[in-house]
């Protein structure tokens, strides 16, 4: 995809037939070639196993082959009696095989030494192929764990290590062991293991680091591969050749400090003649040092030093010229660094230096140092130089974290340069997919770049890992790098406009169009759609580098009635892609988009408010709460009732204003208040995020200025704890204006209060007792309870209406026992309670005796506690929750001898009963304990019972005379006033007979 110049501006009118705004979206897309490495189609080395195939890797490019040369240090060769000598392979591009290539087919030396067969060299275990390096037909490869005996009878040997070089792309080889001298021992060259670091100058000089020299102090040796060839003999043992160069032993206070463990060529001096860079991780009391040596005779020139002991600054350096000046630069590698991270414990993350030459051997540090990010990943162990690899004119670098990874399988991290030196992030960064069972596989151990292996004109990367026997080639592919341009018209606009006319100089190409932000919610979205009725516009289009292509598009807003939002910018955005079913390119790479590209471009535009000119609304939201009750009750549902007065006393109005209740835990929202007409209806929605349960409440959009509103919500509060004296709501008007959006928060707090309302009630059973009793006689002896008198039964009831619960009460009930020596109630000891804790009968023990002044019975009255001696008993209620109750009954008998010797007298028992809360089973104290008293009393009524003594004989005849007197006196009265004389009505009997029948037949 690419761009040109000199597209002509399009032109156009429309009209809608809807309340629509038409932002046009303007967009450039300007691409050009890029390249990164590809990481799906890798060419993967597999070397035999356990040979730390990978040790060390390096390319190998002439006119006649494409070949990457990867060194394996413990592989067995066809050298005869050599165990483990260590190898180099040679792998094709484009082959899947990899061939070792001959460097030394000889076995051990052996000299006649004081005619003793003696064996002079070991070459078992001498890590051949820990070193390659190439320089065009130039191949170098090293043993640095190489052995030679200097003395017949020396009882070891000593680890001069050696190199083979070809110059004729691997036709021939000579040996170069410069260390392999009469300095024998750890005083010489006899512990230099020559090799441990190797080189090509630019001009193809061979540069070697031996860091086990004059006691570890180290050494640097060079030589020109021409004076290498020359000086080489197969049948001499000790070899000197001409030209060489070398550093020399100084004082013992450089011992241990391992002078060429690593080694560079780069221009330093401004002599026009390459110098050499060699790291002394352990110089400097072990802070480190870099030192740059002339090329001309190794003379040191300057020295950088480490920032900490420890951290093995100079394990690797590195040259390149990272910030396009045409100078060379330094990269230094310390994979021991540390760092005190957030525990406090320090963490070893290992640090890259970067150095800028600005002159002639000035260099400073760049803007910043890379520090590795994962403790133990060993970042810097590896660098290697890229070249160009993403074509900004600046040279990157690959950094090796060979322990790095969520695995420890090891990472390759690619840093960008730039003016200032490296990028602070990594663009890219390689992981390993290999694990070993055995060592770890250390991915990105050896790294070498900065060469076109597949000729496709960019360069490609390789990497080692041994402990898999791996090696890993990445080839660079094209990168497109796009910059583009998203514009908006008109980006104020009015909803009440239906024409329009749009002006454009450019079109847009691959639009995709999102009227909604990121992270807004779903209630305020706003909806757009384009001219086709689809959401999103896609478009594929086919553009070649440096062609520009423009296109068009309206956009058209929903009706008002479809979205709520007013205020928020209508966000449209711009994405873009390569198409990933794109054919790939002659060397069978799929090109991919710069990462540094912005792929989401997002412009905004506004609806137009009745604002004024600044299009800007400041409202000024006030808030008022009331409620109908100032506390709630534990256990009770706790009906409430919330008004409140909104009002908007700023300028402007505002917007999608929406009232903010959050609710306690303890409450419930029930709904909105409709009991007054005067109260505005609010639409409300119930919602909760994570533990926050809110009630948000529609008040208008806009809430115009001057608005005052009054509306009532209504809650329950049933989950009442008593750890918390206060039930607290919050509210709070909010809008989505920027400015004075949200009001003061407002609490409504009911306070938590204990409160029971406990009723006693109580019952006599009869109410009302009449003597005589019936069928009852005075005993001499009671013999059974029915002999003392009638029974009396007394109920109690103690009822808990909440709405709290009570834990424990107190019941006390008194009752008349005796009174001045005589005997009133029996009370009988079966007591029955339900739901009563504990209860004490009345025994002796718990009798109340008071003294009686005066004879009460002998005169009627109310037999009382206050006046006569009374029985006590106390009950202990314990939890009574609210609607519960407890029943106490008690049986007695009167004593109907003592009522009897005093008949006729009217007399009332009263009993008394008391209850007290004790305790409430909540930390909030009530402010109130409940109590009462309750008084049962029951009546004595009197009969009067038939005579007990029989009438005498005497007069009962006096009085049957009395009665036969008065009847003879009553009919002589009757007949002196004529009364038997009257005449029948019916005439004679004869009449009467001859009646009857003639009646008879009537009737």
């Amino acid at each position: 995809m690419g761009t040109v110049p000199g597209l002509s501006p399009t032109r156009g009118k429309c009209c809608h037939y809807a309340v629509l705004a038409v932002p046009v979206v303007v967009v450039l897309v300007q691409l050009c070639a890029a390249f990164n490495l590809d990481t799906e189609e890798v060419v993967v080395f597999t070397g035999p196993r356990g040979s730390y195939f990978g040790y060390s890797v390096e390319f190998f490019t002439n006119s006649s082959s494409i070949s990457v040369l990867i060194g394996a240090p413990k592989a067995n060769t066809s050298q005869p009696n050599i165990t483990e000598g260590g190898a180099v392979y040679l792998c094709p591009w484009g082959e899947p095989n990899c061939s070792m290539v001959d460097f030394d087919k000889q076995g051990d030396r052996h000299f006649y030494i004081n005619n003793v067969n003696t064996q002079v060299e070991f070459k078992s275990h001498q890590w051949f192929g820990a070193t390659v390096r190439s320089h065009g037909n130039s191949i170098l490869a090293c043993a640095p764990r190489y052995y030679w005996r200097t003395e017949h009878d020396a009882p070891f040997a000593d680890v001069t290590g050696t190199c083979y070089l070809s110059v004729d792309s691997l036709k021939t080889f000579v040996e170069y062991a410069p260390c392999r001298t009469e300095r024998h021992g750890p005083v010489g060259q006899g512990y230099c293991q020559g090799g441990f670091s190797a080189d090509f100058t630019k001009d193809g000089r061979v540069v070697l680091g031996g860091p086990g020299s004059f006691y570890w102090q180290g050494q640097l040796i060079s030589a020109t591969t021409e004076e290498i060839v020359k000086a080489y003999y197969p049948s001499y043992f000790l070899l000197s050749v001409a030209g060489q160069i070398q550093t020399g032993q100084v004082q013992g206070s450089y011992d241990d400090s391992y002078l060429g463990y690593s080694v560079a060529g780069g221009e330093f001096s401004g002599d026009d003649k390459e110098d050499f860079i060699t790291g002394v991780p352990k110089g400097l009391m072990l802070y480190g040092v870099v030192s740059i040596l002339n090329g001309r005779d190794l003379k040191s020139m300057l020295n950088l030093t480490g920032e900490q002991m420890g951290s093995y600054f100079g394990y690797a350096v590195a040259v390149t010229d990272i910030n396009n000046d045409g100078l060379d630069d330094l990269v230094v590698g310390a994979p021991m660094f540390m760092r005190r991270g957030i525990n406090g414990r320090l963490e070893e993350l290992g640090k890259v230096y970067v150095y800028l030459q600005r002159g002639p051997l000035l260099l400073e540090p760049g803007q910043s140092h890379l520090l590795g990010q994962q403790a133990f990943s060993r970042f810097g162990t590896s660098l290697a130089p890229l070249g160009d690899l993403n074509q900004d004119g600046f040279n990157d670098m690959a950094i090796g974290c060979p322990y790095g990874g969520d695995e420890q399988h090891g990472l390759v991290l690619i840093y960008n340069g730039h003016a200032g030196g490296l990028m602070d992030t990594p663009s890219q960064t390689l992981t390993g997919q290999w694990a070993s069972s055995s060592f770890p596989a250390s991915f990105g151990f050896a790294l070498r770049g900065n060469k076109d292996l597949d000729h496709n004109g960019y360069p490609d990367l390789i990497v080692g890992a041994f402990g898999v026997d791996k090696a890993v080639l990445y080839r660079a592919r094209p990168i497109v790098s796009a910059s583009a341009s998203l514009t908006v018209q008109p980006t104020m606009f009015n909803q009440e406009e239906k024409t329009c006319e749009l002006i454009t100089e450019n079109e847009t190409i691959a639009v995709q169009l999102d009227s909604v932000k990121q992270n807004q919610k779903e209630s305020i979205r706003r909806t757009l759609f384009l001219d086709n009725q689809q959401p999103v516009l896609l478009k594929t289009l086919s553009l070649t580098n440096g062609k520009r292509l423009c296109f068009d598009t309206k956009i058209y807003l929903r009706g008002e009635e479809e979205f709520r939002d007013l205020l928020s910018p209508i966000f449209i955005s711009l994405n873009f892609s390569l198409d990933p079913h794109a054919p790939v390119d002659q060397h069978g790479l799929r090109p991919i988009l710069n990462y540094e590209t912005e792929q989401r471009i997002e412009q905004k535009a506004q609806i137009q408010l009745d604002c004024g000119e600044d299009n800007i609304c400041v409202p000024d939201l006030k808030l008022a709460v009331y409620g109908d009750r100032a506390e709630v009750y534990l256990g009770d549902e706790n009906s409430l009732s919330l008004t409140f007065n909104a009002r908007n006393e700023g300028e402007g109005g505002a917007y999608e204003a929406e009232l903010y209740v959050v609710l306690p835990p303890e409450a419930d929202y029930s709904g909105i208040a409709r009991n007054n007409v005067s109260l505005t209806q609010l639409t409300c929605s119930y919602e909760a995020e994570n533990q926050t349960r809110y009630l948000v409440c529609d008040l208008g959009n806009p809430m115009k200025s001057g608005t005052s509103l009054w509306a009532g919500l209504r809650f329950t509060v049933p989950r009442l704890k008593d750890t918390h004296n206060i039930v607290q709501f919050e509210l709070q008007i909010r809008s989505k204006n920027a400015n004075n959006s949200e009001s003061e928060v407002v609490q409504f707090d009911l306070e938590v209060a204990a409160v029971a309302d406990v009723i006693l009630q109580g019952v006599s059973r009869p109410d009302k007792v009449i003597f005589p009793p019936p069928n009852w006689g005075i005993s001499q002896s009671l013999r059974d309870e029915r002999d003392i008198g009638p029974e009396l039964q007394q109920v109690y009831e103690l009822v808990n209406n909440g709405p709290s619960d009570v834990s424990q009460s107190t019941l006390e009930v008194r009752c008349p026992l005796r009174a001045h020596g005589h005997e009133l109630l029996y009370p009988l000891l079966s007591a029955a309670a339900e739901g009563i804790a504990s209860l004490k009968p009345g025994t002796e023990h718990h009798i109340r005796r008071r003294e009686v002044y005066r004879d009460l019975l002998a005169e009627q009255g109310n037999l009382t506690c206050s006046t006569v001696e009374c029985w006590k008993l106390q009950c202990t209620v314990g939890l009574l929750e609210r609607g519960a109750s407890v029943i106490l009954s008690l049986r007695s008998r009167l004593w109907a001898e003592t009522f009897l010797e005093r008949a006729y007298k009217q007399y009332v028992l009263e009993c008394s009963i008391e209850y007290k809360v004790d305790r409430m089973p909540y930390s909030i104290l009530p402010k109130l304990k409940p109590s009462g008293s309750k008084k049962v009393v029951t009546a004595v009524v009197w009969n009067k019972p038939d005579s007990p003594f029989p009438v005498p004989v005497w007069i009962i005849i006096l009085a049957i005379l009395a009665g036969l007197l008065l009847l003879s006196l009553l009919i002589y009265l009757l007949y002196k006033m004529g009364f038997f004389k009257r005449s029948d009505p019916y005439g004679t009997t004869m009449e009467k007979a001859q009646l009857k029948p003639q009646a008879s037949s009537e009737a």
